[in-house]
């Protein structure tokens, strides 16, 4: 076995060499392999934040024919291929220049006889002319956009992938949807990537685009799936690690593998393991590993701003919201209340009214809790405050009012609720 580090195993935040789980029954990768051979299809890829997509891409083409262009940084409807021609190493202005010499000469020579008697000598004298003259050209060559790129990248490996177009202004969709399909239709590898509920913008876009798009919807992972990324990781640094550690992890990345790999490379950081271990070792993680473990993830994820925002709530005088006992004797106003119970067991990325409900009960116990009219105005204004810290995926917390679902899109968000204690400090300094 190579001796790998455990920064090479575990890689969140680039692609996972040695912990990439295929998830075949999904046939995700089928489907991009197929599209791949018919590149004259946009390829439009949805899933939750942190679920994959990108690694996927990656897998299927090759991690270094992929060209990632952010729709948040398409602000002109050329400006898409600016930034593919950015990562292309294109220079934005070239200058051509040719130069023409040209020589021209002319001799002369005079002889004559010096007249002195027994030498023979003579003198022989000349003058020569050269006239050289040389001219430069020069011309200036600026980038060509779109018909650029698809001299450089059509019918070739180099894949486009446009993540959340939705981020590109309204009023400018129509035209990048277009100018995609024109790509498409002369070679260039077209894939675009977005939130579920975002799916079907680039269609909506151009609609004629229908019927030229092949639509893969990914989800969250199973917890299956995401405990495969410890069995293959551990495997590869010859750790065994109890079962219940690893299904608690998986349980708290939420279905997310990106999430998972950043657990993993902090529970090998927890147990000094910096490198393949030999002869391997069986751990067991008693509950205090498992949320040291837990809470050195959440550090690396920062939504302090927001969180604090989610909080303080809008504006208020001091005095003019109640207070909630919880059971555990800290306390809350509405906004912490409903915070602290969204952070509950089991980790959901959705809570109906129903079950916030029953949460906040639990939390209170026989104290009061906020009633249903309440819980409802908090969680819309919640979602307010949350839209005005959106994120190039959207935002990390919504409202759905006619299901009456407080959802959490984002699985980092909820972790960072859940084991950065920053709930418990405020909750304390509410006491």
């Amino acid at each position: 076995m190579p001796r790998l580090s455990a920064a090479e195993v575990f890689t969140p935040t680039s692609y996972p060499t040695y912990t990439y789980v295929p998830r075949d029954e999904l046939h995700h990768e089928r489907l991009l392999r197929e599209w791949t051979r018919s590149s004259t299809q946009i390829a439009s890829l949805s899933g939750p934040s942190k679920a994959g997509k990108t690694v996927l891409v990656q897998r299927v083409v090759g991690e270094g024919n992929l060209v990632t262009v952010s729709g948040a940084s398409v602000r002109a409807p050329d400006q898409l291929w600016e930034r593919v021609l950015d990562w292309w190493g294109e220079p934005h202005v070239t200058i051509a220049s040719r130069a023409d010499s040209s020589s021209e000469g002319t001799s002369h020579d005079r002889s004559a006889s010096l007249g002195l008697a027994g030498t023979g000598a003579n003198a022989k004298s000349g003058t020569a002319t050269t006239t050289i003259s040389a001219e430069t050209l020069q011309a200036t060559v600026n980038r060509r956009g779109l018909p650029q790129v698809v001299q450089e990248l059509a019918n070739s490996p180099f894949t486009i992938l446009l993540d959340d177009f939705h981020y590109i202004p309204h009023a400018l969709q129509g035209d990048v949807a277009q100018q995609l399909k024109d790509a498409a239709s002369r070679g260039v590898r077209i894939c675009v990537a977005s939130v579920p509920h975002r799916a079907d913008n680039v269609v909506r876009a151009l609609p004629e685009l229908r019927g030229r798009v092949l639509a893969i919807d990914l989800d969250y992972w199973s917890r299956r799936d995401l405990l495969e990324i410890p069995r293959l990781g551990c495997e590869h640094l010859g750790l065994h690690v109890d079962a219940p550690s690893l299904a608690m992890f998986a349980t708290e990345a939420a279905g997310s593998p990106q999430l998972m790999q950043s657990i993993c490379l902090w529970m090998c950081n927890h147990l000094g393991v910096r490198e393949t271990v030999e002869p391997s070792r069986a751990v067991t993680l008693d509950e205090a590993a498992r949320k040291e473990i837990l809470f050195l993830t959440s550090c690396t994820v920062d939504f302090r701003s927001l969180v604090r925002a989610l909080i303080a709530g809008p504006k208020a005088r001091p005095g003019d919201r109640q207070s909630y006992q919880h059971r555990d004797g800290k306390k809350g106003d509405v906004y912490l209340t409903v915070m602290r119970a969204v952070a509950m067991d089991p980790p959901r990325l959705a809570l109906d009214k129903e079950e916030l409900n029953r949460r906040l009960e639990e939390l209170c116990g026989a104290n009061k809790h906020p009633d249903g009219a309440s819980v409802v105005r908090t969680c819309s204004t919640l979602a307010q405050i949350a839209n005005g810290f959106s994120e190039p995926t959207g935002p990390s917390l919504e409202w759905d009012e006619q299901e009456h679902t407080l959802v959490v899109p984002d699985p980092y968000l909820l972790f960072y609720l859940r084991w950065s204690g920053v709930l418990e400090r405020e909750a304390d300094a509410q006491a």
